[in-house]
């Protein structure tokens, strides 16, 4: 375990030592430019995903059939509204239906289509499938997308004749001309038409869906400062076989739809979630953060391109984060390396591919705040070698393989200084550090790949301009954080202090300067509690807990000297957690940890297993059942669990010897075998294995557990 909690150690020290506003890169020292309405390439051949807003006015086009819509849609008594003014976009659906809109965080809302801002589905099951990227095999849903595509044509009925020849889909009919109403201009041109096949949205493979198509041109006033094309999109789907069922309704919904000023700040994720705008290839905006929600910023990227974004507080109360997500929905990078004040940079990222890419700002505590952020796209790395890094700065940059990264620095004679590597990937990653005259002063690989290396409070012999250099024992690159800072004292000492255990209270002593990690595992939904009480009446505790990647779920340190501190926390997923434990003012004393939780989900305890005997099993509605065996270190295991029931969806769980959940696989749809082919064994034990339905709906199971051979 010593080689793992390394890398967790170095970390927790990271947060620790790094109290120092950082200062956002200048001018001279990156050579990073604001542009003002830099061009957006596009690619006139293909249909672009793109950022926010105009295009040129569409063809004329036809109410579609009765009834008429009013003015403004009304909502009857048997529909409820979703979405509003705010959101840019609404429409009715009948009371039964679930409004899924508030349960789309940002990256579920990112699509290759656009940016979901309204989902409806007709049952809670529906719903759970959906966000699941599971398939629709019963149900309907209905939502609503804002869209920056660019096509060849201004007809709304072309430009989704174009859009869909993009996608695996039958089109069934031709495009239809429609038009919606607006609540601040006339009429809006578009058209509908229906396909079949793959879902547009979403990861489901649900490839029997029908789905009708709604796609209306938008376009601002001349001076508008937007001058992309925008759409607005609604999809209605169903299974193919369950389509005449639901057509009816579907044909309401889209009767009532109104468009609003999608350009004023629009909100998603109910209204957590502000739109801000777009940024260009080379950009420079200032942002306002209001309490409680998060800012996105949009942007037009293109695969093989590099993306160094900054997002500097005007407050140094503010302790920002930064996340970049990319097209597909995936979240590539988040940044939250520093404290209050400090600047998150990410340096020369690869954008994966072309399309919209999102970055969203947030508060850590929900603060309101004004913050600046600059964005800079380049065909190469704009920092291929390296650059400049200043006191109280921490830099997200890619190591190549076989290559190495220079960073410049400028110090004085009796500084002392820290530096924290931490590479993201299994990279063993060397540390350097060279002086004024080009002579080695320092140089790390104490780590296993994958582990942190520290400079701790090294004192400086001379002024002058110093020299990191970061590489690779092994050749191999990867993800890495490189941080600077000044001062090292609280670094000097940190101590492994061990595992918690649930309901397990334990016992130590602090040193002078000293802080404490404790290491747990925990389960997606744990609400955990952890405890710590002074031993000594003089000493003012402060306790953190951090995530498996080490970034900051909470920290208390609200009671005077004496006194019990206490967090409260549900575990977002599975994974290691990190307790750190200090004294405010460095004080030696002792205290007591303890850590309690209320677990969820208590399986059954059904049987043992034995390798290559099968067994089954039949879940009740709502129960989960759990397996047990006897592994030891190195067994490699192929794991498959079966249903004889086309309807059912199974999932399994494979519990460690210390009860937590070590991996889920949930990777088929219902009907579908799930299957892990290779899992290997880390410690001897006695394991387990839970089995559940993904709806908690009875159902019938085959589990068998094979010892494969390396």
């Amino acid at each position: 375990m010593k080689q793992s909690v390394r890398s967790c150690l170095f970390l927790g020290a990271l947060l620790v030592v790094i109290t120092t506003a950082c200062r956002p890169m200048t001018e001279e020292e990156n050579n990073l430019r604001s542009t003002e309405n830099v061009p957006v390439i596009t690619r006139p051949a293909a249909v672009v995903q793109q950022a926010t807003a105009t295009n040129e006015l569409p063809e004329d086009a036809t109410q579609f059939p009765p009834p008429e819509p009013t003015a403004v849609p009304t909502t009857q008594s048997n529909q409820q509204s979703i979405g509003s003014e705010a959101s840019g976009i609404q429409f009715n659906v009948p009371q039964t239906w679930v409004n899924l809109s508030g349960e789309l965080n940002t990256p579920l809302a990112a699509n290759s289509l656009g940016l979901i801002v309204l989902l409806a589905g007709d049952s809670i099951r529906t719903g759970s499938a959906l966000l699941a990227n599971k398939q629709i095999a019963d149900g309907a849903y209905a939502a609503g997308l804002i869209t920056n595509l660019t096509f060849s044509t201004a007809s709304p009925t072309a430009s989704l004749t174009e859009l869909l020849t993009t996608y695996p889909v039958t089109v069934i009919g031709s495009s239809t001309p429609v038009t919606a109403v607006s609540s601040v201009s006339a009429d809006i041109p578009g058209a509908y038409i229906d396909i079949e096949g793959a879902p547009l949205i979403f990861g489901g493979e649900s490839e029997n869906l029908r789905t009708r198509i709604f796609l209306f041109s938008i376009t601002t006033a001349n001076d508008s400062q937007f001058a992309l094309p925008t759409q607005a999109i609604f999809l209605f789907s169903a299974s193919a076989a369950q389509w005449a069922n639901y057509e009816k309704t579907f044909t309401e919904i889209a009767q009532s739809i109104v468009i609003h000023d999608i350009f004023d700040n629009l909100q998603i994720n109910d209204g957590t979630t502000i739109v801000s705008g777009q940024l260009g290839e080379q950009d420079v905006i200032n942002g306002r953060l209001t309490a409680g929600s998060s800012d996105l910023w949009t942007f037009s990227g293109e695969n093989g391109r590099y993306a160094t974004i900054t997002v500097t507080p005007d407050d140094t109360d503010l302790d920002l984060i930064m996340s970049l997500i990319s097209p597909s929905g995936q979240t590539i990078a988040e940044i939250d390396n520093g404290f209050a004040g400090d600047t998150e940079v990410v340096i020369d990222l690869l954008l994966p591919d072309a399309g919209t890419y999102l970055i969203e700002v947030e508060e850590f505590f929900n603060e309101p705040g004004r913050y600046t952020l600059s964005l800079v796209l380049t065909d190469d790395p704009l920092f291929n070698s390296g650059g400049r890094i200043s006191f109280g700065q921490t830099i997200q940059s890619d190591l190549p393989s076989n290559g190495k990264k220079v960073w410049q620095f400028n110090g004085s004679a009796n500084d002392i200084i820290s530096i924290v590597l931490i590479p993201e990937g299994p990279f063993d990653a060397i540390l350097e550090l060279y002086g004024p005259d080009g002579v080695r002063l320092l140089g790390l690989d104490e780590g296993f790949s994958g582990d942190a290396e520290i400079i701790s409070g090294y004192q400086l012999p001379v002024t002058g301009g110093y020299t990191i250099i970061v590489s690779s024992f092994s050749g191999d690159g990867g993800g890495y954080s490189l941080s600077l800072d000044e001062g090292g004292d609280d670094t000097a000492n940190f101590y492994d202090a061990g595992d918690l255990t649930y309901g397990v209270t334990q016992q130590e002593s602090l040193q002078a300067n000293e802080a404490h990690a404790w290491f747990f595992t925990g389960k997606e939904g744990d609400e955990v509690e952890i405890i710590v009480t002074p031993l000594n009446a003089s000493l003012d505790l402060d306790l953190w807990l951090l995530d498996p990647d080490i970034e900051r779920l909470d920290t208390q340190d609200t009671h005077s000297a004496g006194e019990k501190e206490r967090i409260i926390y549900t575990l977002p997923r599975d994974g290691q957690y990190l307790v750190l434990v200090s004294e405010f003012f460095g004080t030696a004393g002792a205290y007591e940890i303890q850590l309690s939780a209320n677990v969820v989900d208590v399986p059954v305890n059904t049987g043992t297993l034995t390798y290559g005997e099968p067994v089954t099993g039949l879940l009740n509605a709502g129960e989960t059942a759990l397996w047990t065996f006897a592994a030891k270190e190195g067994d490699l295991l192929d794991i498959e669990l079966a249903t004889t029931s086309a309807e059912r969806d199974l999932v399994l769980y494979i519990q460690g010897p210390d009860g937590n959940r070590v991996l889920t696989i949930d990777n088929t749809d219902s009907g579908e075998s799930e299957h892990f082919p290779m899992f290997s064994i880390g410690i001897d034990g006695e394991w387990g294995i839970v089995v559940k339905e993904f709806y908690g709906d009875e159902t019938p199971y085959t589990l068998t557990v094979n010892r494969s051979e390396r």
